[in-house]
């Protein structure tokens, strides 16, 4: 009986404690046990794995958190706690791969110091529990579980420890509990230096590619994760996700935000800090960004945040997903492949590609196309990364090709029939050929969120759309900007016949006769300017003189891929089967209707004498033919 009351008494003041921690910090009451746990494990716990060793490493906090269950009578197993000690020591090995071959170095530590964790913290004695054994029932089981898992050492009279406070201010920030500004921050922290001034600087450079690693490495946690797996160092599988060498999709990135910090700069005077940044001066060498001296690739807190709250919002998600995934998805159980983020944790995942398969007639030997002419290197695509960043629905997770000029063909009508019924978002991407003296190649296209439902000569669509341009020019992005609701137009010339003197193809912003974007019906009129009331001002063609009034191009490469959750494309492609299969009725009736009246008029006699009028007008001439006279 004391022994019931007793911990009848723990169990209180455990409830007690978590619920004083969740009025200070946004997590739920598991999620302040877990870490309050981990926090305990790391300091005086032994890892089962290697007897002796502990540190406050990334490895081991993924270790402890992988290991971690909530005591009960359904989960405590023999079977359960091997299957989690052995998914523990696949997180740490795939972390080992990530560290060694897609991080920059040193990123995992400054991670845990923003964690607030500290391989200096004063560490208690070891804790050396004999682990059961496999003969062990699932009652001993219990029994063990619930005084490993304990967290009574956190719980004091005097409150809760400052390096707790710490620890837990850390993991709410930097796993997207306290808001994207608060992650933007923590992402930012990762590439801060010290300056003179004492503000917040970083490289432009470094910033962005730590950006950019962190979603590669999730792409790779992802997929380990749903295999079933953990990384094995012999295995090749982690080759390719080796960040590409290729740089122009993150200078592009990289150019914008120095840019988009110039202009603030001019606006506010500089304030005496800093000479402006110079765009596409930076290295990807870490090294080069321990001084501040020229400028030429340091930003500030302060313009960092507003260029990506407007230009690349879902940035603010790439360490909360990476760190959501290492920390959960090894030991959340596969259920069909699908892993849940939690309320209040927006992804940002590299986009899965596929193909539409649909009426597909290759335009090439070849019978199998690449999933993109654009990617090619889905797994490390710098466009593919930038894309993602910009939306919510473009982080989502997946890309479903719709049109693709490579396998189908430079056709403006065969990328209507693409788009045309498709019932979900979609994205176009455009090539531009170089064009001397006039604009360069570039990539640039649309976002839509509203379905390309109908032909029109009139705009449609939502607010929720944008203009983009990516490398090798600073990356834009041109959001409505409230002025005009002319977002999507699609006005094929067979709607009109070509009376409404309106433009033939599809086109966003400007106006129908004029759209800033259009892709032109025959492509030997498409058009790209620089402004209108509906997008934000700024080009879309590479490389073209703000003086130079041009404003044509000529297509290279086009592709349009729906755009978002699996669910929410598999539901767009049956919105457009539905709407293949009533343009499909609608010939058939218009098809037997004129079948109809075709066979009342023979039977009416009105078709013979139309068909035979000439036989009898041309009887009495000369030179006429006399048919039934003939043979």
């Amino acid at each position: 009986m004391g022994v019931s009351s007793s911990t009848n008494n723990d169990k209180a003041a455990e409830q007690a404690f978590i619920r004083s921690l969740g009025d200070r910090y946004p997590l739920g009451d598991a999620e302040l046990r877990k870490w309050c746990w981990c926090f305990t494990a790391l300091r005086h716990l032994s890892s089962p794995l290697s007897s002796g060793s502990r540190s406050a490493d990334l490895s081991s906090l993924a270790f402890w958190s992988v290991i971690y269950n909530n005591p009960g009578q359904l989960t405590s197993n023999y079977n359960a706690l091997k299957e989690r000690i052995e998914s523990a020591g696949k997180v740490s090995q795939t972390l080992s791969i990530i560290e060694e071959h897609i991080f920059p170095n040193g990123l995992c530590a400054r991670i845990v110091g923003g964690l607030g964790l500290s391989v200096n913290n004063q560490k208690l004695p070891l804790q050396p529990t004999p682990f059961p054994k496999p003969s062990a029932t699932n009652e001993e089981i219990f029994a063990w579980e619930y005084s490993y898992y304990a967290i009574n050492s956190c719980i004091s009279p005097e409150g809760i420890s400052f390096e707790l406070q710490d620890f837990l201010e850390g993991i709410s920030s930097s796993c997207g509990r306290r808001g994207s500004r608060s992650s933007l921050s923590k992402l930012f922290n990762l590439a801060s230096m010290s300056n003179d001034q004492g503000r917040k600087a970083a490289d432009a450079s470094e910033l962005i590619d730590i950006a950019y690693r962190l979603t590669v490495a999730t792409s790779y946690l992802l997929q380990i994760a749903k295999a079933k797996g953990g990384g094995d160092s012999n295995s090749e599988d982690w080759k390719s996700f080796v960040p590409t060498n290729d740089a122009t999709g993150i200078q592009s990135m990289v150019n914008s935000l120095l840019n988009a910090a110039k202009k603030q700069r001019e606006r506010s005077g500089s304030f005496g800090y800093s000479s402006y940044p110079t765009a596409g001066q930076y290295t990807t060498n870490s090294s080069s960004s321990n001084t501040t001296n020229n400028g030429n690739n340091t930003v500030y807190i302060e313009e960092f945040l507003e260029w990506a709250e407007t230009t690349v919002p879902m940035m603010a998600s790439s360490l909360s997903t990476f760190l959501h995934v290492l920390f959960n998805f090894f030991c959340q159980k596969n259920d069909g492949n699908t892993h849940r983020f939690p309320p209040g944790v927006t992804p940002l995942l590299m986009p899965a590609l596929s193909i539409d398969q649909t009426d597909k007639k290759p335009t090439s030997s070849s019978s199998v196309s690449p999933l993109s002419y654009f990617f090619t290197e889905a797994n490390t695509s710098a466009d593919l990364f930038a894309l993602a960043s910009t939306s919510i629905t473009l982080a989502s997770g997946r890309f479903h090709r719709l049109f693709s000029s490579e396998a189908d063909g430079l056709s403006c009508n065969r990328l209507m029939n693409g788009l045309i019924g498709y019932g979900g978002p979609t994205l176009i991407i455009i090539r531009s050929k170089d064009i001397k003296g006039k604009c360069g190649a570039g990539m640039f296209g649309a976002f839509t969120y509203s379905s390309w439902d109908k032909e029109s000569g009139e705009f449609y669509g939502n607010s929720d759309s944008f203009l983009f341009r990516l490398g090798p020019d600073p990356m834009g992005v041109y959001r409505p900007k409230g002025e005009k609701s002319n977002f999507m137009f699609f006005n094929p010339e067979a709607r009109s016949k070509g009376y409404d003197q309106l433009a033939w193809g599809i086109g966003f912003g400007g106006t129908a006769q004029e759209p800033r974007l259009y892709i032109d019906e025959i492509l030997d009129g498409s058009t790209a300017k620089d402004k209108d009331l509906t997008f934000e001002n700024g080009p879309l063609l590479s490389n073209k003189d703000e003086s130079n009034s041009y404003c044509g191009f000529e297509v290279e490469a086009i592709e349009a891929f729906g755009v978002g959750s699996s669910q929410v494309i598999e539901d767009a492609m049956n919105a457009r089967d539905e709407h293949r299969k009533e343009a499909q009725k609608r010939i058939r009736n218009a098809m037997k209707g004129a079948k109809a009246a075709f066979l009342e008029d023979m039977q009416s006699g009105l078709v013979g004498a139309k068909v035979f009028k000439h036989r009898d007008e041309m009887r009495g001439r000369d030179g006429g033919c006399d048919m039934e006279k003939e043979g």
